[in-house]
């Protein structure tokens, strides 16, 4: 029993670690612009699928696409932003949910048109390869899918703490009028938040293809694994949501131990109901904030 506990938490740690990355994005575009972008799983959708039909065409692996893909995902969202996010940038709470959940419809339903309703999967040299250490299983993709996590996680904190721009972001995410005394322009900063936020979703979705399927519609199930991630950190705490990913992660693994594995993701949404009802703003952001003070 002690083993199959332990297979589960280390399961739920790699898996995690990928659902850190896919919020991120999230929280990140939240904690800049106080927007909460419904569309954020369709972006992970959408990144999906770019790394299949890349993979499929080139013949490349998607981790290796990963980068391009990402690339791709900055300049949609900088766009998308421009087009559909700045002019509801002032508008009431209730258009800019109208707005961002009309945006997920198009794009779900416009590569639905595109490319069917069909589900697709990618194959790869290492996708029934597994590691083992000290008597526990790691399958490949999910390990390479966790390191990937991790390396981008490492490169947003850099950029976020030791660059101009990311401490830009931060300053815009805290006062925007004083920022524009100091000569930042806060549409901009905007601009950036919402490409570096699509874009680390898009390489989720990249990352995560290895061992999943795709559809269009496929963005509707990570939405709500997002949100219970970003409210359990924190809205607008990258941090938070890194390490809620985690938690998220081994109570979905360890809930398979008891639950069949149609209910797997009953005890995390009970989770989200606790930290939204019980802790607003977050449990993981008000333990930082303690440390802080």
């Amino acid at each position: 029993m002690l083993q199959l506990i332990l297979q589960s938490v280390a399961n739920g740690v790699l898996i995690g670690s990928v659902y850190g990355l896919i919020s991120v994005g999230l929280t990140l575009i939240f904690g800049v612009m106080n927007i909460v972008n419904f569309a954020q799983g369709e972006y992970l959708m959408i990144g999906m699928m770019a790394a299949y039909f890349l993979s499929t065409y080139l013949e490349l692996d998607p981790l290796l696409l990963a980068p391009l893909v990402g690339v791709g995902g900055f300049l949609f969202g900088m766009l998308s932003e421009r087009l559909v996010i700045e002019p509801i940038i002032k508008a009431p709470q209730s258009a800019q949910i109208i707005a961002t959940v009309g945006l997920s419809l198009i794009l779900a339903n416009g590569v639905a048109v595109l490319s069917g309703n069909n589900f697709l999967s990618v194959n790869t040299a290492y996708q029934n390869q597994t590691f083992h250490v000290l008597g526990l299983s790691f399958p490949a993709s999910f390990v390479y899918a966790a390191a990937f996590a991790l390396v981008m996680a490492i490169l947003l904190s850099l950029f976020l703490n030791r660059t101009r721009y990311g401490k830009a972001m931060r300053a815009t995410s805290q006062n925007r009028a004083a920022v524009q005394l100091m000569g930042i322009n806060p549409r901009w900063m905007y601009m950036l938040a919402f490409g570096i936020g699509s874009a680390l979703t898009m390489i989720a979705g990249a990352v995560i293809l290895p061992y999943t399927l795709t559809y269009p519609y496929i963005g509707q199930h990570f939405i709500l694994i997002m949100f219970t991630v970003v409210v359990l950190g924190g809205l607008g705490s990258v941090r938070g949501a890194i390490i809620a990913g985690l938690v998220v992660g081994v109570i979905q693994s360890m809930s398979t131990l008891v639950l069949p594995i149609e209910i797997q993701n009953l005890p995390v949404f009970v989770v989200f109901f606790f930290a939204l009802v019980l802790i607003p703003g977050g449990g993981f952001k008000r333990i930082f904030r303690r440390r802080t003070t």
